[in-house]
């Protein structure tokens, strides 16, 4: 939610049609009485994306015109939706608190990673054969034959790299039987060949360059999966202090626990 508020302000920074109201204030933004000025928008987010501005403006303005309707009609008095406001509040307040106090108490060493994966290494075997490749689908076979024709001059060739540019390819990582079954065969299916197609696929043409195969029951390198490693290991730390925390400040702050009668 935050990061989707983030990027509707950030995206309001290239409005064209902004008013000002002095020389030194510049509205980006107004429904009612609620004004959003570039200076703040510029402090809260120093670096930001053009995306999309008027879609997200519009929703801004809805929501804005919602809310005002909203007070008019006493929403903002309603009992339910005032406790559910401070709740929220609450929660938000402890949550920003708990992130701060675990920061120093959940760093994970490269050490503890090596350590995970070598004791874990099970978790990393393959189950399935895997491959990376390069994909390329164009409607033509004509167009499919040059793009396999410049694959197979190898790396540091002018025109190969521009069609990565030009299709938007990157290199993927596929488990067999995830593909059509004659590129799947191609892939998987015992042959050495780092090239496959052009193969008609749906109105397509596929051409795959295979970068490198790994068959079922390898394991995924420390590499690979030391991001995941790292996050598997912070999310443990993080459950173990945030008990060892709240244990904490029961010993400082003053509280009542009574459900026994319920």
């Amino acid at each position: 939610m935050h990061k989707v508020v983030g990027i509707f302000f950030i995206a309001l920074l290239t409005l064209t049609n902004c008013n000002k109201t002095n020389e030194s204030v510049e509205v980006l933004a107004r429904v009612g009485n609620s004004v959003l000025t570039k200076d703040v928008v510029i402090n809260r987010f120093p670096e930001y994306r053009v995306a999309d501005v008027e879609n997200q403006v519009t929703q801004w303005v809805n929501a804005e015109l919602l809310y005002v309707a909203g007070v008019r009609a006493g929403f903002n008095k309603d009992a339910t939706l005032v406790n559910q406001i401070k709740d929220y509040q609450k929660k938000l307040i402890g949550q920003t608190y708990l992130e701060m106090a675990l920061r120093s108490r959940v760093g994970v060493s490269t050490e503890e990673i090596k350590d995970f994966y070598t004791v874990q290494k099970e978790m990393f075997r393959r189950r399935h054969g895997e491959a990376l490749i390069n994909n390329f689908n164009v409607d033509n076979k004509k167009d499919a034959n040059k793009i396999r024709a410049l694959l197979e001059k190898g790396a540091g060739n002018k025109k190969r790299n521009e069609l990565f540019e030009k299709y938007g390819v990157n290199t993927i990582s596929v488990e067999e039987d995830r593909l059509h079954p004659t590129i799947n065969k191609a892939v998987f299916g015992g042959s050495k060949s780092s090239y496959v197609g052009p193969i008609k696929s749906g109105d397509k043409y596929a051409v795959v360059e295979i970068i490198k195969r790994f068959p079922k029951g390898t394991y995924r390198s420390l590499d690979d999966v030391y991001d995941h490693i790292y996050l598997v290991i912070q999310k443990r730390k993080a459950a173990i202090q945030s008990a060892v925390i709240i244990d904490s400040l029961k010993q400082e702050i003053l509280f009542e626990l009574n459900v026994g009668g319920l």
